[in-house]
């Protein structure tokens, strides 16, 4: 499987199926709301069909109200019968239920990278947190172990990685892989554990595999040449000013910080408040760069604003 068979839509919606309590989606569901998405990601193997989902949302009078499908033998169909006692035949697509690939995709993440030992995936914790082998990295004297979890943002999936890691502590750095949003992650267990969102270390947006340079920085910050007093990584959710280092996972912050950098490198330096926060995603209520960094005070050691105008300044 390419993984440039993909696009950024059909990432976005394999990560939703990722992320969400079940680990099955429903034919109906597919087709209905990602049609174009869902044809990507069961054109790739990523998305496979596996058993039925045999509850549908009737068509007439009690629609919105679960009901179950039946096989009927004379039409040698499913479907059900509606409030007058009608027939209606249903797709068989639409109550396929489809689940990830989850050794396929991780093939796909894993791929620009050289992959030691075997490639087989171990369950760590049903359904939520698999060991996918070791990976040669830069910077890395020896294969560096990786994992990948999904729904690392819930107290309670979370707590049982926390005890996992305690059983399973690490003497060399190991790489936490997860479908969670960046902004959305807990801080990592401890310092040799990397905790980081695939869709945040990319090579592109629309293509399902790791950038083996983002990756490194992010696992390997402390080895990152870096320009005095200010640098940024290349995806600009870690800053670095002096002897201090500050991460920014959420995507809006790091599409608002790469608008501030690159001014700031061309020499001119000043933006509009507004305008830059519409440009990196934020709405019209987030109207002030406060707003937009609810929760935290750092990033005014080396951004400044005044009079509706914001800028680099260290």
């Amino acid at each position: 499987m390419s993984a440039t068979s993909l696009n950024k839509a059909a990432i976005n919606l394999l990560f939703k199926v990722l992320e969400a309590r079940g680990t099955q989606i429903a034919g109906a569901t597919l087709t209905e709301y990602f049609p174009r998405a869902a044809e990507a990601l069961l054109a790739s193997g990523l998305l496979a069909a596996h058993g039925q989902v045999l509850v549908v949302a009737a068509t007439d009078a009690h629609e919105d109200e679960p009901i179950p499908a039946v096989w009927s033998p004379e039409r040698k169909a499913f479907g059900y019968l509606n409030s007058v006692g009608r027939w209606i035949e249903i797709e068989e697509n639409a109550i396929s239920a489809y689940q990830v690939d989850h050794a396929r995709m991780f093939a796909a993440m894993l791929m620009p990278f050289e992959r030691q030992g075997s490639a087989k995936m171990t369950p760590l914790i049903p359904d939520h947190l698999w060991d996918i082998g070791s990976i040669r990295m830069a910077g890395a004297r020896t294969p560096v172990p990786v994992w990948f979890g999904r729904r690392l943002g819930d107290p309670h999936v979370w707590s049982q990685v926390g005890v996992l890691v305690g059983r399973r502590p690490s003497t060399e750095r190991r790489i936490i892989l997860t479908s969670t949003r960046g902004d959305r992650l807990p801080a990592a267990p401890d310092r040799r554990h990397a905790l980081v969102a695939v869709e945040d270390v990319l090579e592109t947006p629309d293509r399902l595999a790791i950038s083996p340079r983002v990756l490194a920085a992010r696992v390997y910050p402390e080895q990152a040449q870096r320009r005095y007093p200010i640098d940024h990584s290349d995806d600009f959710g870690t800053v670095w000013l002096r002897d201090e280092t500050f991460e920014f996972r959420g995507d809006k912050h790091r599409k608002l910080l790469e608008q501030l950098f690159d001014a700031y490198w061309a020499g001119k330096p000043v933006l509009r408040v507004t305008v830059t926060l519409a440009e990196a995603g934020f709405s019209d209520k987030t109207n002030s760069l406060s707003k937009a960094f609810s929760g935290r005070d750092d990033w005014q050691k080396f951004i400044r604003q005044s009079e509706g105008n914001c800028w680099i300044e260290v």
